[in-house]
């Protein structure tokens, strides 16, 4: 294998934990976010991964409130898991978390009307190398324990003022540059 430079990991490291990776409220909230599901919506459909605010509140505010508390993105980010653990072992192998993500995916391309494209197979592509990343200890699966490391992580790069949820008083954080700060 060749050597990957540790700058090179950080900022692809940053890169996946802000991807994981719009909607109202739907009647099942937790079986909607396991599934991507946008029936019973009226907004667009929930993004598949992506970054930014946007994307993270598209994501995980499923009763459309315009705040994401601590509780309901660990709730649709616990129903992903269990969802894409499709032997039911407690872990993710990379074909099941690959496979959960191109779901939404799908899901995401069929609301908009569009045919897989080039992005979307870029997407995949970038699915396989977050799974590398997030495998933090390399054994081949992601584990309970790395998905909740993902999880603190992740509500903590958008909870900016350290409320406990994430709304339009979190500032955004600052742009990263490419040394990954």
């Amino acid at each position: 294998m060749k050597y990957v430079s540790p700058i090179l990991i950080g900022m692809l490291g940053a890169l996946a934990l802000s991807a994981c990776a719009p909607q109202a409220t739907q009647p099942n909230a937790s079986q909607a976010a396991a599934t991507g599901s946008t029936a019973g919506t009226s907004g667009p459909a929930r993004p598949a991964g992506g970054h930014g605010r946007e994307a993270f509140m598209g994501s995980y505010d499923t009763n459309g409130d315009g705040v994401v508390t601590r509780a309901e993105y660990d709730a649709v980010r616990l129903a992903r898991f269990r969802a894409a653990d499709k032997n039911n072992d407690g872990v993710l192998s990379e074909d099941e978390y690959v496979n959960e993500f191109e779901s939404r995916l799908k899901q995401q391309y069929a609301a908009g009307g569009r045919e897989p494209d080039k992005s979307y197979a870029a997407a995949i592509r970038q699915a396989h190398v977050r799974f590398a990343l997030l495998d933090r200890n390399h054994d081949g699966v992601l584990s309970q324990a790395e998905e909740k490391e993902i999880m603190d992580k992740t509500f903590a790069q958008n909870d900016t003022n350290h409320d406990g949820k994430v709304d339009a008083s979190d500032p955004l954080p600052p742009p990263r540059n490419n040394d990954g700060n």
